[in-house]
């Protein structure tokens, strides 16, 4: 699929989820490179080729139990529908497409992220052991998500690989959901089960209300403290980035009628 024909497939995924979260009274906002793309080029990064947003916790939950129909063309990715699915967060799935790897279709196919956005712990030193053990729960699920132990001379990670490869990655990641659904309200909150820059929190006033933003000729809600999220996650985010960063996540899709 062309990269062209890969961003009509997200946006008319991201259409889903927005009559669904309409539909039901649920929150939820573009969120990092999709949202800059909204601001900055009023639709995606030219050169991006994923969305993401992100849902209060208590929204995303009620949103997957809507979204649980397998018949569905779009259908919710997590650790519990899949049984080889890594991560914390989901992913809503086209599945008239498949991704393919190494030759092999893999289990879905063109999908945008979902990150809940979570409780942070108020104190310097609650907020260090959190973040500390949050980023431990995820580089053992990245270990895990490894296809194959990689060939390197070190023998320590060598040692880690195929240690965690012993653990049951679901009940990782239902510890580690447990773990961050259970921290209690407070002035911060973080979209943590993301693997990027997952120690950053953000002030649970900039999600107090929205405003809506044109992404690709339809409006969609943004957290009202956009421009303090953005500038604290990404710096001056409004600043076209060198061609040598223009880089795509390098996913192939293919159809699968």
């Amino acid at each position: 699929m062309s990269l062209p024909e890969v961003k009509q497939r997200e946006l008319d995924i991201l259409l889903y989820v927005k009559k669904i979260c309409d539909d039901n009274g649920l929150n939820y906002y573009l969120h990092g490179g999709t949202l800059i793309g909204a601001l900055r080029h009023q639709g995606f990064i030219p050169w991006d080729d994923d969305i993401d947003i992100c849902m209060p916790r208590m929204d995303y939950e009620k949103f997957l139990k809507l979204n649980k129909h397998k018949e569905n063309q779009y259908i919710s990715l997590n650790a519990e529908s899949v049984n080889n699915y890594y991560y914390a967060f989901s992913k809503i799935t086209d599945r008239q497409t498949a991704t393919r790897d190494n030759n092999e279709k893999t289990e879905y196919g063109v999908f945008i992220d979902i990150f809940p956005i979570d409780n942070v712990p108020q104190g310097h030193f609650k907020k260090s052991i959190y973040f500390s053990r949050a980023y431990a729960y995820k580089r053992i699920l990245m270990h895990l998500n490894e296809k194959e132990t990689k060939k390197d001379r070190n023998v320590l990670k060598n040692i880690l690989r195929q240690t965690v490869k012993l653990f049951n990655h679901k009940k990782i990641i239902n510890h580690f959901n447990h773990y961050v659904t259970n921290i209690p309200n407070g002035s911060q909150v973080s979209t943590i089960t993301t693997g990027s820059q997952w120690d950053i929190s953000y002030q649970r006033e900039w999600f107090a209300d929205k405003v809506m933003v044109n992404f690709e000729g339809h409006e969609f809600p943004a957290p009202i403290g956009y421009d303090s999220l953005l500038h604290k996650y990404f710096g001056e985010y409004m600043i076209v980035p060198p061609k040598e960063k223009q880089i795509t996540h390098g996913y192939i899709y293919v159809l699968t009628d």
